[in-house]
């Protein structure tokens, strides 16, 4: 399916380029869907496109040698999936739907080409991996707290943040606006599901 601009506007790096930067994009990149619980692109696969979420919700997972995973990233529309400048085209990380989302593609080389010639772009790009990195070294920060219970509130925080919208129904309280299981949180937090169950009921 065709961009349009409309979709464009909706994608955080993209804002105040150039409006040739604008023509490039919607004439050389296309949108697709990508349905919950499918993957998007696997550890390791070499990537020939650069990928922006326009509406929905996606995780960034990375699986260890026994095969557990653990969700780095929860993003939401506007963000950029992946990144633009990658060793030898490859991913470091694997991508899923955590919900039915809509996901604008570009080549990699064009959009290279797109940059080369939009300092705005590069720049926006640069910033947006500065604080994908800045959220990185918190998390590993956080994981080195003794208590669960801390991990959890900080997540949760976080996703508060993020995703949350006030609750008409209980004063003072935000409501994190995600289809959220204890399975899918233990991931972002890299414990057993058994263990965050308990440290939820002692919240």
């Amino acid at each position: 399916m065709k961009t349009n601009e409309s979709d464009i506007k909706r994608i955080e790096v993209f804002k105040g380029i150039s409006k040739n930067s604008i023509k490039e994009i919607k004439n050389n990149s296309d949108t697709i869907e990508l349905k919950k619980n499918k993957a998007l692109y696997s550890d390791r696969q070499v990537l020939n496109y650069i990928y922006f979420l326009i509406s929905g919700n996606v995780s960034l997972i990375k699986s260890n040698e026994n095969g557990e995973s653990k969700v780095i990233f929860l993003l939401g529309s506007g963000s950029m999936i992946n990144e633009p400048l990658m060793r030898k085209n490859t991913s470091g990380i694997e991508c899923w739907g955590f919900e039915n989302s809509k996901i604008l593609r570009i080549n990699l080389k064009v959009f290279d080409k797109i940059m080369e010639n939009d300092y705005i772009l590069a720049k926006n790009c640069m910033f947006f991996m500065e604080r994908r990195i800045r959220r990185l070294y918190r998390q590993l920060k956080n994981s080195t707290s003794a208590s669960i219970e801390k991990k959890l509130t900080a997540k949760l925080y976080r996703l508060g943040t993020q995703y949350g919208i006030n609750d008409n129904q209980i004063e003072k309280f935000i409501l994190i606006n995600l289809n959220l299981t204890v399975t899918y949180i233990a991931k972002m937090l890299g414990h057993q599901r058994e263990t965050i169950s308990r440290a939820i009921k002692i919240l």
